[in-house]
């Protein structure tokens, strides 16, 4: 796993932007990208390290709460399994 300032399981908010009023589950962290769930859709979205670093850099993007590892476990079975069925 990748060193990041974010980890999985924290949900953040999005203050701004195409994406405002959602939520975003972090739950894989790579290299390059930040695989979240984003709610309420419950669609995956690969977000850019840079561009997530810039978004809570400058309030686009907001910790809301380390989510408890219940509701976790849901959010990460989602996301994996929309990653299934877009192979």
């Amino acid at each position: 796993m990748v060193k990041t300032p974010y980890k999985q399981g924290e949900i953040y908010s999005i203050e701004a932007g195409d994406y405002v009023g959602q939520m975003f589950v972090v739950v894989d962290i790579t290299n390059d990208s930040v695989g979240c769930l984003r709610l309420p859709d419950m669609d995956n979205l690969k977000v850019p390290i840079e561009s997530f670093d810039h978004g809570r850099n400058t309030g686009i993007i907001v910790l809301s709460e380390k989510l408890p590892r219940s509701v976790y476990k849901v959010s990460k079975a989602q996301y994996f399994k929309n990653e299934d069925a877009n192979n």
